[in-house]
């Protein structure tokens, strides 16, 4: 044989071997599918001998077998996005964050916006179809006026014509406990760590339910918003607000309306939040217009008290 036509061949597994092997985690395949599969399943039972391993402490191995849930649960979800994308998508559109990967390899980032892109994240969920980015560029009264217009929205399409009848047997602001037996069955029921049941548990020691007492100006409200129900979107949103967050003016978001040159020297409570809420309904306004505007707008009175 011609020594230049010779190949020398390793006694041992040789790193050109394991470069160029189809099931190394260090080969460059071609298939980042596959490479996500493999490098998943490596951590998986990397994470299971660690939470498994008793010369650590229980702090230790509980932080491996939450690494190893995420693990387990990635690679689930990424089999549905292979398997059912169309389902993926009608899912991952009502939600709010969708669980990326990080790693060091190159391809990740590509992977990840691709993703992304597909799962159309968001575009029907609570924000009203408004992507994180368009919110966070939005003023403190936008942002109220969106979750006020929400709240009463997803209230009035889950429970709509059921709250009178709730309200008669329960009353409206009546705290009444929650049965600890069905606490249980459900805190049971739920695919988590015991770790989790655990924490539900204390979260839900002597929990009550309650509908709250705005909630019975609902029944006074015609779907969809619009100019024509500004005042009684509005209205219902100040009584929210002042139920569920009776100081909301003390909040970070609204410093600069207690900062302000008007009441930098002091102001009721009550002239910062009739501040507030005059804000609040001048975006409702705005947004009301900006759904129908061929509809005729109402004349709104801005001084009325909170």
């Amino acid at each position: 044989m011609n020594s230049k036509e010779a190949k020398i061949t390793s006694l041992v597994y040789g790193f050109e071997e394991e470069l160029a092997s189809s099931g190394s985690l260090c080969g460059p395949d071609p298939d980042y599918g596959d490479w996500i599969d493999n490098a998943l399943f490596v951590d998986s039972a990397i994470c299971s001998d660690n939470s498994d391993d008793f010369h650590l402490c229980e702090t230790e191995r509980a932080a491996w077998r939450k690494f190893k849930d995420a693990s387990d649960a990635t690679f689930h979800l990424l089999e549905l996005y292979k398997q059912d994308a169309a389902l993926f998508q009608t899912i991952a559109r009502q939600l709010s964050f969708l669980p990326c990967l990080m790693s060091h390899h190159p391809n990740t980032a590509e992977f990840n916006q691709s993703v992304f892109l597909n799962s159309q994240l968001g575009k029907d969920s609570i924000c009203g179809g408004r992507d994180a980015m368009h919110l966070a560029r939005q003023s403190w009264p936008v942002r109220y006026s969106y979750a006020i217009i929400e709240t009463i929205d997803v209230n009035l399409d889950t429970f709509g014509d059921e709250l009178p009848r709730w309200a008669e047997a329960y009353g409206y602001g009546v705290k009444w406990p929650m049965d600890p037996v069905q606490v249980e069955g459900e805190i049971a029921a739920m695919n988590v760590t015991n770790d989790r049941k655990n924490q539900l548990r204390e979260t839900f020691k002597g929990a009550v339910q309650v509908l709250p007492k705005w909630t019975e100006s609902l029944t006074k409200i015609h779907q969809p918003f619009m100019p024509s129900n500004v005042l009684d979107y509005w209205r219902t949103g100040k009584e929210m607000i002042l139920e569920e967050l009776p100081d909301f003016h003390l909040r970070p978001e609204w410093k600069k309306y207690r900062d302000g040159r008007k009441y930098a020297n002091g102001a009721k409570k009550g002239a910062v939040q009739h501040a507030i809420f005059k804000d609040i309904l001048v975006a409702l306004k705005t947004m009301a217009t900006g759904n129908n505007s061929n509809a005729t707008q109402p004349a709104v009175d801005l001084n009325e008290p909170p």
